[in-house]
């Protein structure tokens, strides 16, 4: 019986410990980086330029806690984190956009959690022309906005290839307000001056090294 008793005992020590190791591990939640603002640059150009002209990267995520800290390829660099713990920021040295290239970056906390790994690519200066495949819209009434901003103007969203960051949206040879999502998307302004009345915008895309895309035309009707 004292034989039974003690392996009983025993049994139920252990179930304890690993029942309290289980908790814990439910206590701690995994990090992850859901994305990087910016995730593409071009060599040698600095992004989201802060007042003393260094460059920053934000980070989207969650967990990502107290003492997180962003590393650029392993490199760990000075780190603010979100009160949300769902974002984080960090200057990048300009040894990381200097020249092309892809460069891993991760989040690392004090407690030896490290998140998932996202590419950071800085692209070359310059490359093939751009092109464009579809605007979205691909045409307006005159005098009808689309798809409106918060601001009341309209805005309009291309896809093609070969985008460069700070490229530009031209309408009818004028360089507009542009957005750089990807090397194959852009977003832009659209004055209402340009759908005022009947006729045909002509869309363009200039890259920052001079090339120009083939013109799409864009129907006022």
């Amino acid at each position: 019986m004292k034989l039974r008793t003690l392996v009983l005992m025993a049994f139920a020590l252990l179930t304890a410990c690993v029942s309290k190791e289980e908790r814990t591990e439910q206590k701690v939640a995994p990090i992850r980086i859901d994305q990087l603002l910016p995730d593409k640059a071009m060599a040698g150009t600095g992004f989201n330029v802060q007042p003393n002209q260094q460059s920053a990267m934000s980070i989207v995520g969650s967990n990502l806690g107290p003492g997180s800290r962003i590393k650029i390829n392993g490199e760990p660099l000075e780190t603010s984190v979100g009160a949300d713990g769902k974002s984080l920021a960090a200057l990048v040295p300009p040894r990381f956009y200097a020249k092309e290239g892809t460069f891993a970056v991760s989040v690392d906390l004090p407690d030896g959690r490290t998140s998932n790994t996202l590419p950071f690519v800085v692209l070359p200066t310059t490359g093939p022309a751009p092109s464009i495949t579809q605007l979205f819209p691909d045409s307006t009434t005159a005098g009808k906005a689309f798809n409106v901003q918060g601001n009341g103007s309209s805005a309009m969203g291309l896809t093609g290839a070969n985008f460069l960051p700070t490229a530009k949206v031209l309408l009818n040879g004028e360089p507009q307000e542009t957005n750089f999502g990807d090397i194959d998307k852009l977003g832009c302004n659209f004055p209402a001056k340009f759908f005022a009345t009947k006729g045909v915008v002509k869309v363009t895309v200039k890259n920052p090294d001079g090339k120009v895309s083939a013109a799409v035309d864009f129907p006022v009707n």
